[in-house]
C-alpha cells in the first residue's frame, strides 16, 4: 500500500492565560472522565481548538463522586 499524502505539522494556537487554566481543568476532567483519551504514537494528531460558547459540555461529579458528562446553561 502506498502512502501518498503526508501529515501536516499544526503548532497548538496561545491562549489567554486565564482562558488556558480553565481549558487545562477541563481537558484534566474529560480525560478522568475517559470522554477523551491521549494519543501521543500518530503523526496525524491535531492541536486543540478552543470555541467559548455560551452553553456546552463539563464533566461534573454525581452523588457517588463518579465524573459524568453534564450540559451547562449560563445567561
Amino acid at each position: 500500500m502506498e502512502d501518498d499524502h503526508k501529515p501536516s505539522i499544526e503548532h497548538q494556537r496561545r491562549l489567554k492565560p486565564s482562558i488556558q487554566e480553565v481549558v487545562k481543568k477541563e481537558i484534566l476532567k474529560l480525560l478522568k472522565a475517559g470522554i477523551i483519551y491521549a494519543i501521543s504514537d500518530s503523526a496525524w494528531v491535531s492541536p486543540a481548538y478552543v470555541v467559548l460558547k455560551k452553553r456546552g459540555m463539563t464533566v461534573i461529579k454525581n452523588e457517588n463522586n463518579d465524573l459524568i458528562p453534564a450540559r451547562t446553561v449560563t445567561g
